[in-house]
């Protein structure tokens, strides 16, 4: 009788550091989605990306590290969607402002999952050191984008807006818009609710020389 052949060893070693990093990234999100933030540890992460503890811990050095990584990637890709609507819109102020307004809020990140992590991880903040961090970075990174979109349109229409306040209350609005949409039941056009907020947003930017030519 010959000897049953050996199962064949799983190799390790053929992908890039980059792919399994990701690999190891798109694990936790996935166990933060399915088993949430307390029971999400480095030996569950391991298994649903099918790799040993050695190698999760070759890449990252603990769970606070994944959940950083998983963090910023999210937040990664918000920033990719928001340039590419910017790069598709039209090049006055305000369409540059709106496509960035409008650009988190359709797929493929309009998405339950990605958007209770986003909520999940802003809990997260107060009780984690390393995801803080992360959160400030990027939330730093959106803040001057915006910022910039909105002293942009308040510089065309000749406004002494205070673009800092519009810019948090854009802000507000958005993770407003989130919230209700990611728990509703009835599968609402979040764009919509951005729509009712456009003409109050535009009044706000319109300065005293736009106003005295629409008074003519």
């Amino acid at each position: 009788m010959s000897p049953t052949p050996a199962p064949p060893r799983r190799s390790f070693l053929k992908k890039s550091p980059d792919v399994r990093r990701q690999e190891l990234i798109d694990a936790t999100f996935r166990c933060l989605c399915r088993i949430g933030v307390s029971d999400t540890s480095v030996r569950t992460i391991a298994a649903e990306a099918g790799l040993s503890l050695g190698m999760v811990r070759h890449h990252f050095n603990s769970k606070d590290e994944l959940l950083a990584a998983t963090y910023r990637y999210m937040s990664d890709r918000l920033q990719t969607q928001s340039q590419e609507a910017l790069e598709a819109a039209d090049d006055t102020p305000m369409a540059q402002l709106l496509a960035f307004i409008y650009a988190g809020l359709q797929p493929p990140l309009l998405d339950h999952d990605y958007v209770r992590i986003r909520f999940l991880f802003w809990e997260l903040t107060h009780t984690n050191a390393s995801v803080r961090e992360v959160h400030d970075e990027i939330y730093e990174r959106f803040s001057a984008q915006l910022i910039g979109l909105v002293k942009a349109v308040a510089k065309a229409n000749g406004s002494q807006a205070d673009c800092a306040l519009i810019t948090r209350t854009i802000t507000a609005f958005l993770k407003g818009i989130w919230a209700e949409w990611t728990l509703s039941s009835d599968g609402f056009d979040p764009r919509k609710l951005v729509d009712q907020m456009i003409p109050l947003l535009q009044h706000s930017l319109v300065g005293t020389t736009a106003l005295r030519k629409a008074a003519r």
